[in-house]
This record gives C-alpha cells, structure tokens and sequence, in this order.
C-alpha cells in the first residue's frame, strides 16, 4: 500500500475521521523501519503507518492529517538541529500526542533538552522490537510527560457591544484552522446564543452548557460528541440558552475544561462577552494571550485602559494586545490612531480595516472572509504575529484614504 493511499485510510478511508491513528512512525533507514514493523505486527497494533522519510518529509506529512496520532516514533538521526526540528513538529502536533525520539547519538545532554520539549524518551538505535515494547509500555504507565507542552489558550474581549470581536475571534479561528492547519477549539462564553455560530455558518447544539455541567465525564469521546465542527480542524463550544433562562456558573468549571481543551487543541479561543463574572475572571486566568478590541471612541479609550488594569492583575501574567477594529465607515470625528496608543499609555498591536463587503459577505453567507480582502490580509498578519510566521508586511488599510506620490 503506497504512502498517499495510507495516509488517505488514516484520514478517514478505513476509519472515521474523528479517530485518531494509534500509532505512526517516521524512520530514515530500513533496517529501523523493519524492528518497527516487526513491533507493530507483534503488538497488533490498529491503525498503524510506518515510513521511511526526512522529519521535513514527516512534518508535511502530519500537517496534511486531519488527527494527530495517538503515539508517534520520529528519527532524527539525519538532523543537524534536532531540538529546533523536534519543535517544528511539535507546531503541528496535537499536544496531547505521545513522542518518543530515536537517533545515533548516545547524548546525555541531547535526551535531557528533549525531554525538556515534551519528548517522553529518546532511544538510540539500533532498535529491537522489545525495547520498543518496553518503552511504550513505560510511557503508557506513568503521567505523560508531554503535558509539559499544551496548546495555547487565547481570550478575546472587546471594549463595547458592536466592536468586531466576535468577527475577528472567528476569523482567526477559521485562518489557523484552514490555513496553518492547527486543530482549533473556539468557545463562545455568550451562552444566551453569540455570533460565532452564525459566522460560521453551523447552529449551536447548546453543548457548552451540557458540557460545563458534567466537565468530570470530559474525554476525547464524549468533546467529539459534544463539540459542533466547522470543517476538520475547528471545534465549536456555544449555547443559546432562552433569554428567560439562567445557568449558573460554578466556581473553577470553565477553568478546568480550558486545562482539559488545551491538552487535544493547538489553540483554544474564548470569546469573553463582557469583561466582568466568574466566565470572564476564568477565562482571563487560563488565558496566554488576552486580545482587547476596540474602536476609535473615547469611549473605548476609557474601557481599553480600565480592562488593560484589569488583565493585569490575573495571576497567570498574560500578554496583552490590543487591536483597534474598525467597523464602521471612517469618520473625522474618530479618535486618531495616535492619539489612541496615547491615550491608553500602551502599544496598539494592530488596527484593522474597515472592509463592509468582505466582512458583510462572509457574516451573511457563514463563510471565511475573502484572504484576499483588506480585512483577510490583517487577519492573516495577525495569525502570522501569533504562530511566528514570517511575511511581508501589508500596506496599512488607510493607504487607500492617501494622496499618491508622484512617480
């Protein structure tokens, strides 16, 4: 069977597409590639891939799977920079996979860093068949040690009702989902019914709720069952409770689902709709990244500076952006953006353009905003500022408002 075809079946040919491989493994040399045959025959092991490849050829190779597998043998016997290689594979692994590392080198030093990256052992070769029964067996047996490494979990929030954070927590979602190929969990925390659902074009099965009320039962079977998808790699969490109804909210609830969402997603997004209460105290707590959006109001120069104090003060120590949105038509009336870093005493981390008709378009028909667009480009630089991807800086939205220069 030829590597595309068995990628194929992994991705869902021979087993549906929200099971996850039991076991791949990416080795540069036949006699590696036959012990671990031999291992995965005697095991029984289902659901089992095994090549021989380049960890460049393995990373595009697990970017183009639609789950990460559950335990995954990587060589790195060709790699002149392991550590940084073992990271790059890492970006694009579910955080919860099992790695087991194996090379040539006999390198206290290098299994210490490795394990310090959330590598559970480091073997060197040659390999047998029961030392790789042994070392799995160990691992299986004992706290996963790549725990160490989760996904991240970002907090979006905005200064004001109509502010575009819901439009840009989605569109950053959908980019890292689609685009970067990150498994993504967005959890809209509006549970009397937000926009996401409606911007992404799916409805709501009020699984937040059911969920933040029997989080003890939470397990990869009962979030697959729980979470609405939008395509492969983005999960959805919402509700839309009846506006008579009220849910309450108990103490450390939301905190331990992040812990939990964070260990099966690359990224977690919660979309705070107002800053204040248990879910928004939670939320900023688990949160690595704190996203404030806001207009160019003086209004939002007031709120922007009061929650900037207020994300502050939560004990995680998050790092904080403020993006300045700006959806509605420019006016000379607005607050300059100048003026606005000013006002607030802290850095602006982006502005982001009007653009009605991209924006309108995608809202109405649940659909990604056009990359091409003024607004899917600043969305795209702020997925690049996230991940670390490098790209040539765009042209600021208000170059179009500028007289040209003569040439």
């Amino acid at each position: 069977m030829g590597v595309t075809e068995t990628l194929s079946r992994l991705r869902g040919g021979g087993a549906t597409n929200t099971q996850a491989a039991d076991f791949v493994a990416f080795v540069s040399d036949a006699q590696t590639e036959s012990s671990v045959r031999r291992f995965v025959h005697e095991r029984m092991i289902a659901h089992a891939f095994v090549a021989t490849c380049t960890i460049d050829e393995a990373i595009e190779r697990l970017k183009s799977m639609e789950r990460s597998p559950s335990r995954l043998l990587v060589d790195v016997s060709g790699s002149d920079m392991p550590l940084s290689d073992l990271e790059r594979l890492a970006q694009v692994c579910e955080p919860s996979v099992s790695v087991v590392a194996i090379g040539e080198r006999n390198d206290v030093g290098l299994f210490r860093n490795l394990l310090k990256i959330g590598v559970q052992d480091y073997l060197v070769k040659p390999l047998t068949p029961e030392l790789l029964q042994r070392t799995f067996d160990a691992t299986a047996s004992t706290e996963p040690l790549q725990h160490r490494r989760t996904g991240k979990v970002l907090a979006l929030a905005g200064t004001r009702g109509g502010v575009g954070t819901t439009t840009i927590g989605v569109a950053l979602a959908r980019h890292l989902a689609d685009v970067t190929m990150r498994r993504v969990a967005y959890v809209d925390l509006n549970l009397n019914g937000g926009a996401a659902c409606t911007l992404l074009g799916i409805t709501s099965n009020n699984g937040l709720t059911d969920v933040l009320e029997n989080v003890h039962r939470l397990d990869v079977q009962y979030m697959e069952r729980t979470f609405v998808t939008q395509g492969p790699r983005l999960f959805v969490l919402s509700s839309e409770l009846d506006y008579s109804s009220t849910f309450e909210l108990r103490q450390g609830t939301l905190g331990e689902l992040v812990s939990t969402l964070k260990h099966h997603f690359h990224y977690v997004l919660l979309d705070v709709p107002q800053p204040s209460g248990i879910a928004a105290e939670e939320a900023f707590e688990a949160a690595k990244n704190i996203y404030l959006v806001a207009d160019r109001s003086v209004h939002s120069v007031r709120e922007t500076t009061r929650l900037i104090r207020h994300a502050q003060a939560c004990g995680s120590e998050p790092s904080i952006f403020v993006l300045v949105n700006n959806p509605g038509q420019p006016a000379a009336a607005r607050v300059m953006s100048g003026d606005f870093a000013q006002a607030i005493g802290f850095p602006v981390t982006q502005e982001l353009p009007f653009d009605g008709k991209a924006v309108a378009t995608a809202e109405n028909l649940g659909e990604r905003i056009n990359p091409a667009s003024e607004f899917g480009a600043a969305i795209s630089q702020l997925a690049d500022n996230l991940t670390g991807t490098q790209t040539t800086e765009a042209a600021p939205w208000y170059a179009r408002f500028l007289p040209r220069r003569a040439q």
